[in-house]
């Protein structure tokens, strides 16, 4: 009598063990991947360049209302352009801006989303601006 109970409760051991992997694996991923083309800036003042920017959106089904309305902002440059967001792949879009150092100092480049099914998302990228040599940039 013993060893059956022993084998029952063994057996619920591995059941709840065994869904609890299952609920696990099955937990969604975060809703969207930020990157940028570089991982951090440093250059002179006065320089113009473009810094890309990937989302790629890793569950299929999104509820926002622009599924597309990514929130930018940044400190220390000055945003000459944007393109529009283009799907390069699946699920996968990319988003170019111009951009001029302006100032001398730490700026940076945040993307970011409150999702009504993850929370809030950001990726951001640090960028330094420095005096530059006597003969210009």
């Amino acid at each position: 009598m013993k060893t059956m109970k022993k084998r029952a409760k063994l057996l619920a051991f591995s059941l709840v063990l065994g869904f609890m992997g299952v609920a696990i694996i099955s937990l969604p991923t975060l809703a969207c991947e930020f990157t940028f083309n570089y991982d951090r800036i440093e250059a002179p003042i006065g320089t113009v360049g473009e810094i890309g920017v990937r989302v790629e959106k890793t569950h299929s089904k999104c509820t926002m209302d622009d599924p597309l309305g990514y929130q930018f902002d940044w400190e220390g440059i000055e945003i000459l352009g944007e393109t529009d967001w283009e799907k390069i792949g699946p699920e996968l879009y990319e988003k170019w801006f111009q951009v001029s150092l302006g100032s001398i100092g730490e700026g940076f480049l945040r993307i970011s989303q409150d999702c009504s099914k993850e929370g809030y998302e950001e990726a951001v990228l640090s960028i330094t601006v420095t005096k530059g040599d006597e003969d210009g940039v």
